[in-house]
């Protein structure tokens, strides 16, 4: 086997293994749930300060027996990126060796050293992450969403491939982003799925992306929700004749008013999940639309600024996540920084896992007018990805400051002259792109006001007069 392959019969035998276990756990309810979050959590913690030489200095003053997670410090990711090979429980497993295997665009989806993945992100921190998870983390991810995923069922089902869904992402895929990794990675092993299924990068046009989904016929559209806002307004214009069973969303927030929206116009179901390059799969939302806590594999602390825990009902400063599943590369009481709420009442679903609210990802879709003076959606993470995959920035923000208009900010940089025309010139490529040649692009340097606790910033948005204009 190629080190690059994924091997089909390994996967599958783990995947099994994982899906019965997270289809008992869920009918057995609270109990066992505890049960084996408490069991997983303890080896977790004794492996990591055994095998890492990073999390065992962290934790040097934390007790050597029944060590809880009340007993350790938070961790950030500049920290653990700063010290990556100590961080790591795989010697073979380098800073460097990542690095160059993700500056290799062709080897997207592909396993790393034959057995791991590897997730590329900057999120809304500006700080570059690079994370590593092992061959039962990405079985327990894949688990999850083939057993819990039930708002989507059975669309959204990877082992019915008689089913004659046409599956479509529209993504980020000038990277190792998580999503098109793990999308690339169910395509190498799974050939009805490769057959049945396309990716349409979002940088493109949103007339090209109509042009090719309408090519496409898909019947389920999986995207960021300001893509979906966009496809339902271009849907409303008629200019795409497109009949999904359902939409599926990740990645930002979604306003109640925006996913009614976006299921008039499409006559379908949408439906979200909340995940992060740290975990796939945090929370999933019900038929009800509740977004549901996997509990039994991740583990969630809503705190205040000072890092103490924060009551149900209550919104948290930030969140610290803890993932039960990936050994490679521990993440305890990882820094996330979402503000996240925990409700105190059960969903009338029945689900035994809890009920979560997350204000997550909130920047705009950018509305600007062509030579003709036509209004050409602009979205947020297609702006984003294309100003940080050509010219490595990460910690910027972009506002519309008129019809044909952008103010850029940039933090005081050792390149000075160097960086600014290099954002500058990025973003006029990707304008010029969309049919927005010409645009008025003025970069600035200044301090970004980041939340003071999770350092997550708000990135791309439109100046009140012109958003409501």
């Amino acid at each position: 086997m190629h080190p690059g392959e994924w091997s089909f019969l390994d996967s599958m035998w783990r995947w099994a293994s994982f899906a019965t276990d997270a289809g008992w756990t869920q009918a057995a309810g609270r109990v066992a749930i505890e049960r084996l979050r408490h069991e997983r959590l303890a080896r977790l913690l004794a492996w990591t300060r055994r095998h890492s030489r990073f999390y065992a200095a962290h934790w040097g003053a934390a007790p050597r027996h029944d060590l809880r997670l009340a007993d350790l410090p938070p961790v950030h990711k500049a920290a653990l990126m700063a010290r990556f090979d100590e961080w790591v429980t795989d010697a073979a497993v380098t800073r460097k060796g990542v690095e160059a295997f993700t500056r290799d665009l062709g080897r997207i989806g592909e396993s790393f050293l034959g057995r791991y993945a590897v997730f590329s992100s900057s999120g809304t921190t500006g700080v570059p992450g690079l994370i590593v998870h092992d061959a039962d983390a990405l079985a327990v991810y894949d688990a999850l969403g083939a057993t819990r995923l039930g708002a989507l069922a059975p669309a959204w089902n990877w082992n019915q491939p008689l089913s004659g869904h046409r599956y479509a992402l529209i993504a980020a895929t000038e990277g190792h982003f998580a999503g098109i990794v793990s999308w690339e990675r169910l395509r190498a092993l799974h050939p009805w799925f490769e057959a049945n299924a396309r990716v349409f990068p979002v940088t493109a046009p949103i007339r090209e992306i109509c042009d090719e989904l309408e090519r496409f016929k898909p019947t389920v559209v999986a995207s960021y929700a300001t893509v979906l806002r966009a496809l339902a307004h271009e849907k409303d214009a008629g200019r795409l004749a497109i009949t999904p069973s359902v939409l599926w969303y990740g990645g930002e927030w979604l306003a109640p008013i925006a996913r009614d929206h976006i299921e008039r116009a499409f006559g379908c179901r949408v439906a979200g999940d909340y995940g992060a390059s740290e975990f796939l799969n945090i929370a999933f939302e019900c038929p009800r639309g509740s977004l549901h806590l996997n509990d039994d594999w991740v583990v969630l602390e809503p705190v205040d600024a000072d890092y103490r825990p924060v009551g149900p009902d209550t919104p948290s400063a930030s969140v610290l996540l803890t993932n039960l599943a990936n050994h490679v590369q521990p993440l305890v009481r990882y820094e996330l920084g979402d503000s996240v709420t925990l409700a105190s009442k059960p969903c009338g679903c029945g689900s035994p896992f809890p009920v979560i609210r997350v204000d997550g990802r909130r920047d705009e879709i950018l509305r600007l007018d062509d030579a003709r003076g036509r209004d050409v959606p602009v979205m947020p993470m297609a702006l984003c990805t294309a100003v940080e995959e050509g010219t490595g920035e990460h910690r910027f923000q972009v506002v519309q400051t008129g019809p044909r208009a952008l103010r850029v900010r940039l933090e005081p940089h050792r390149r000075g002259r160097e960086a600014a025309a290099g954002v500058k010139d990025a973003l006029a490529r990707f304008l010029a792109r969309q049919g927005l040649a010409g645009i008025s692009i003025r970069v600035e340097t200044g301090v970004i006001a980041a939340h003071p606790v999770s350092g997550k910033f708000r990135q791309v948005w439109r100046e009140k007069e012109r958003a409501s204009a």
